[in-house]
């Protein structure tokens, strides 16, 4: 959730899926967390009602989308459980899902981007580079922080540098440039 939007309790959200508009359909069930009060900045007493346990704890709890809409570069969301935007401002850096089973399968080279922790990253000359330790959007694209025991880089996820995605073995094969191993010893 990035940001509380008008007065009456909508929200404005950065969908991370190609389907937003089905994802976030009216009537919807989705699931709202908070992965953790430290990394998310929200102090325990400020989390929204239902999404801590009354001792600061935070807690998953399921809403029901009762309207949707594109908007710029987001969606504005009013949840059933929402009504003001002193209650949507608590929303900020909450986390809301659906269950996999919800979701169209990824198709070919495609996966979910949850699913890219902890997936191997190998190179067709060195070998195994390392894991997907997490990844981050630049408005050029999908970025892969790849960590191994003797290297670190971060690997844009594009035809460029991806040749193939094993979902099944969790395995991404990379082309990396001349030079880049060497550059990050």
């Amino acid at each position: 959730m990035r940001r509380a939007f008008g007065l009456k309790g909508e929200l404005f959200v950065a969908p991370t899926t190609n389907e937003p508009g089905e994802v976030f359909a009216p009537g919807r069930l989705v699931n709202a967390t908070v992965e953790s009060v430290n990394e998310s900045g929200v102090a325990a007493s400020d989390l929204p009602r239902g999404l801590s346990d009354g001792r600061g704890n935070p807690v998953a709890r399921d809403c029901v989308i009762e309207r949707s809409r594109p908007f710029k570069d987001g969606w504005l969301l009013k949840l059933d459980s929402v009504d003001d935007k002193t209650e949507a401002d608590r929303w900020r850096g909450v986390t809301l899902s659906v269950p996999f089973a919800d979701l169209t399968p990824p198709a070919g080279n495609e996966l979910y981007l949850r699913e890219l922790t902890g997936m191997a990253v190998r190179d067709e000359p060195h070998g195994e580079l390392g894991v997907v330790a997490g990844w981050y959007e630049l408005p050029q694209g999908l970025v892969l922080e790849v960590r191994g025991p003797e290297w670190r880089a971060d690997v844009p996820f594009n035809d460029a540098f991806v040749e193939r995605v094993d979902r099944e073995a969790r395995v991404i094969a990379v082309k990396l440039p001349d030079g880049l191993l060497e550059a990050a010893d």
